[in-house]
């Protein structure tokens, strides 16, 4: 069994859109560029980021490079495992805890004024599959899904202050809770080939999920899709050096995402390219209750973002 840490996250908005405008004196405050239910969907639909597995397990910090740009961080412990070749049921799991941070510009005409709404959100996924062998290294794995999170702003305060003080009903924000939860599937192909020499897999999957709130403000009206198709590869050499009393081994990765859903938008990117550089050893003869550690970290980029991670991982 395989433990991970990885990324993302989901939530919406009923009314307000576009322009908002609130009196501070005789001037006019408007906020600018944003649609504020695009906004508080965005942060539902980060919930898909959390809750679509991934190998490339990390905490994942992100930035995006265009306009005012839109803060993003996430991580995810999770693991997935075949009971036995006998009775091939593929189970898995995963947890994870985002944070974004969709910034709001004020204006009065002269100059601008930014109001950032943290959002916090916790999920959790788990799938049930079936492995059907294609060959002796390649496993065909039909999975169904389901999800459960949670999502809450930190401008709850905020959101009641620019109420009262210039007029603008961000009643997300001073609501701004909701728990989600969503149901789906996925197909992977698994391939994977181990030698002496070298190691190395490398899956295909997509996965897709649907999730509508189902507790929380009545403010927030909302429904997104987490969709993604993703390909991965592992590379693991042996280095001739050994430690712990096995060998070290070098760990190369690479992977690709496309995002057709609403991960995508929130994102400002349908893609997502990412390369790891890491070590794997043994522990089996150690005191530690694991057989294997692998510590890898990746750079990530997309069509206006870039980001890096950590991911660190354990097989029983």
């Amino acid at each position: 069994m395989a433990l991970a840490l990885v990324a993302g996250l989901l939530a919406g908005s009923g009314a307000e859109a576009g322009e908002r405008r609130g009196r501070l004196g005789t001037a006019v405050l408007r906020l600018i560029d944003a649609d504020v239910s695009e906004r508080a969907t965005g942060a539902l639909a980060m919930l898909g980021v959390t809750a679509v597995p991934s190998e490339t397990a990390s905490t994942l910090h992100l930035d995006s490079n265009v306009g005012e740009g839109n803060q993003f961080f996430a991580s995810q412990l999770g693991g997935a495992f075949t009971i036995s070749d006998g009775f091939p049921l593929y189970l898995e799991g995963f947890v994870g805890y985002s944070r974004y941070d969709p910034v709001f510009v004020f204006s009065d005409g002269t100059s601008r004024s930014r109001l950032p709404t943290k959002w916090t959100t916790v999920g959790a996924e788990g799938g049930i599959g079936w492995d059907f062998h294609l060959t002796d290294t390649l496993v065909f794995r039909p999975i169904v899904n389901v999800a459960l999170g949670h999502v809450e702003s930190d401008a709850s305060l905020l959101g009641r202050i620019v109420n009262r003080r210039y007029g603008l009903d961000l009643k997300f924000l001073e609501d701004g809770r909701l728990t989600a939860g969503g149901f789906g599937g996925s197909l992977m192909l698994d391939y994977e080939y181990h030698s002496d020499a070298y190691d190395a897999d490398v899956e295909l999957r997509y996965t897709h999920l649907h999730l509508e709130p189902i507790a929380g403000s009545k403010a927030i009206d909302a429904s997104s899709t987490a969709a993604t198709l993703g390909t991965w590869s592992r590379l693991r050499v042996p280095t001739g050096v050994e430690m712990f009393g096995g060998p070290l081994r070098a760990v190369f990765e690479a992977s690709g995402s496309w995002l057709p859903g609403d991960q995508g938008e929130v994102l400002q990117t349908r893609w997502l390219a990412q390369a790891g550089l890491g070590i794997e050893f043994d522990t089996e003869k150690t005191w530690v209750p694991l057989s294997r550690v692998r510590i890898v970290a990746r750079q990530t980029i997309g069509r206006n973002l870039t980001g890096y991670s950590l991911g660190l991982s354990a097989s029983f």
